[in-house]
C-alpha cells in the first residue's frame, strides 16, 4: 500500500500504477454509492433507539438542549413503508400541553427546518426551570421550548439538579441530569403521605398545601426536611354533592397525595378517611 499510493514531487513524469489507478475507482465507487443512497434516503443513517433524528419545524433556530414536543413521522407508512421501517425520524416542534412525555431534547443545535440528533428515551443532560427545590421530575411545557418545567410528578426523573448556588445567570433554571422517557402518567399516579401545612377558602372543597411526611418506629408523623411540597391541593372527601360536608382537613392531618390525573395540571388531591356518625 506504501509504494501503491505513493505522493509524486512537481516535474516528475506521472506514472500511475495499475494497483493506484484501480484504488481511485474503489473510491470513487464508494463515494458514488454514499451519495445515491443519501438521494434515496434524504435523511441521515442513525439507528440507536432512545437517540432519534428530528426535524426542527418549531419555526425558529434552536439550541442544544433545548426541548422539542414531537408532531409525528417525516415518512409516513403509507407513502414509503420501506423507508418508514428503515429508520426513525420525527417532526418536532414548540412543546404544547399535548407534549406531556412526548418530547425530545437535542443533543446538538438544529437550524429551523435541518434534522439533528435528540434524545428521547434515556440518561441525559437538560435544563429545567425549578418551581420548587423539592421537585424530582420535570415536564415538557406549554409554548417553552429552552427548557423543561419541574413539578411533583413528570416523565423525566431528575437524577442530580445543580445547586442553587451554582447557577448563573438565572438561580431559578438548574442543569440537571434527567432520565427522561417514563411512562405518561407513571409518576403521578404514584401516592406519597404528607403532612397538611395550610388550609384557604370559605367552604368547601378547601385550598390546601402540603409537605411531605414521614413516620417513626412509635407511629409519630413528621415532615421530612427539605422533603416535596405540594401546592394547590384538594380532599376528594370534599367533592361531589356528597362530600361537601366531611370533616375538612386541619393542619397537621396526615393525607395520601397524588398528583393530578393529568401531567399537565399544577395540581394535587389528597385523600383521609373519616367517621361522619350516623347516617
Amino acid at each position: 500500500m506504501g509504494t501503491t499510493l505513493k505522493k509524486v514531487r512537481s516535474g516528475d513524469p506521472l506514472v500511475i500504477p495499475a494497483a493506484t489507478f484501480n484504488a481511485f475507482v474503489d473510491v470513487a465507487r464508494d463515494y458514488q454509492e454514499r451519495q445515491r443512497s443519501a438521494t434515496r434516503d434524504g435523511l441521515p443513517d442513525w439507528r440507536q433507539t432512545g437517540i432519534v433524528l428530528i426535524r426542527n419545524d418549531s419555526g425558529a433556530d434552536r439550541e442544544r438542549f433545548d426541548v422539542l414536543g414531537v408532531a409525528g413521522t417525516v415518512i409516513n407508512p403509507t407513502d414509503n413503508a420501506d423507508a418508514f421501517k428503515e429508520r426513525v425520524a420525527l417532526k418536532g416542534v414548540t412543546p404544547t400541553a399535548a407534549h406531556a412525555g412526548r418530547f425530545v431534547i437535542l443533543l446538538e443545535p438544529v437550524k429551523n427546518g435541518l434534522f439533528g440528533r435528540g434524545c428521547v428515551d434515556g440518561v441525559c443532560v437538560a435544563r429545567v426551570k425549578m418551581n420548587d427545590e423539592g421537585h424530582v421530575f420535570a415536564e415538557a411545557k406549554d409554548g417553552q421550548a429552552d427548557k423543561l418545567d419541574s413539578g411533583a410528578a413528570g416523565s423525566a426523573c431528575l437524577l442530580w439538579v445543580q445547586p442553587p448556588s451554582e447557577r448563573d445567570p438565572d438561580p431559578t433554571v438548574a442543569w440537571v441530569v434527567a432520565k427522561i422517557g417514563l411512562p405518561t402518567g407513571a409518576a403521578s399516579m404514584a401516592a406519597a403521605f404528607a403532612m397538611i401545612t395550610s388550609k384557604s377558602g370559605t367552604a368547601p372543597p378547601y385550598r390546601y398545601a402540603a409537605a411531605q411526611a414521614t413516620m417513626d418506629e412509635d407511629g409519630a408523623w413528621t415532615q421530612v426536611g427539605g422533603g416535596l411540597a405540594y401546592n394547590n391541593v384538594f380532599n376528594l372527601e370534599e367533592q361531589g354533592a356528597g362530600g361537601q360536608w366531611v370533616n375538612p382537613l386541619v393542619v397537621g392531618d396526615v393525607v395520601l397525595i397524588f398528583a393530578a390525573p393529568d401531567p399537565g395540571v399544577d395540581a394535587f388531591v389528597c385523600t383521609r378517611s373519616h367517621y361522619r356518625g350516623t347516617y
